[in-house]
C-alpha cells in the first residue's frame, strides 16, 4: 500500500504571513494524515505518521492565548514555514511535482508540476514506446498536454 498523492493546486493563496501559512500546512498535514488512515494504519509507518503528528502539534504550541505566535518562537516559525512543513508536505506529492510556492506566484503555495524534471523526461508517441524503453517518459500533445507514463505504459501523471 502506497500514499494517495495530493492533487495539483494551491493549499493557501494570497498571503506569505507565516502564521496563515503554518495554519494552512498544519491542515493539509492533518487532511493527508486522514486521507492517508489506512497507509499509516500499518506498523511500518507508524513511525512516520508519529513524525507528522508531532509536526502539528509542534504547530500548535507555537500560538499564544490570544492567536498569535509566541514572539519567542517566532523564528521557529519561520524556519518551520520555510523548511520543516513543506519538506514534510513534499512525500505527498504526485510524481514530477514539488511542494511550494507557483513559479508564477510566490503567494500561492501548493503541489506543482515540476517543469524541469518533466523537461528532462525521454519523448515518446504513447504508452508502448514508454514500455519499449522500460523507463518513465513523456507524451506532448499537439495541444501541449503532457502525459507521463511509467516504464511499465501506466499513466502517472496527465498535466491539461
Amino acid at each position: 500500500m502506497t500514499l494517495k498523492p495530493a492533487r495539483i493546486g494551491s493549499i493557501s493563496h494570497g498571503t506569505l504571513r507565516s502564521e496563515d501559512l503554518i495554519n494552512a500546512f498544519r491542515n493539509e498535514i492533518e487532511w493527508q494524515l486522514n486521507r492517508n488512515g489506512d497507509y499509516f494504519s500499518r506498523p511500518e509507518n507508524f513511525s512516520e505518521r508519529d513524525k507528522l503528528n508531532n509536526l502539528v502539534g509542534e504547530c500548535q504550541d507555537l500560538w499564544a492565548d490570544d492567536d498569535d505566535i509566541i514572539p519567542d518562537r517566532f523564528e521557529e516559525a519561520v524556519e518551520m514555514v520555510n523548511e520543516t512543513l513543506p519538506n514534510a508536505l513534499e512525500q505527498f506529492c504526485p510524481p514530477y511535482c514539488y511542494f511550494g510556492s507557483h513559479c508564477g506566484d510566490g503567494s500561492d503555495f501548493g503541489y506543482w508540476p515540476s517543469m524541469d524534471s518533466i523537461d528532462e523526461l525521454p519523448q515518446v508517441e504513447g504508452s508502448d514506446e514508454a514500455k519499449e524503453l522500460g523507463e518513465d517518459c513523456k507524451s506532448v500533445n499537439d495541444h501541449g498536454n503532457v502525459t507521463i507514463y511509467s516504464a511499465t505504459g501506466e499513466i502517472i501523471l496527465e498535466l491539461v
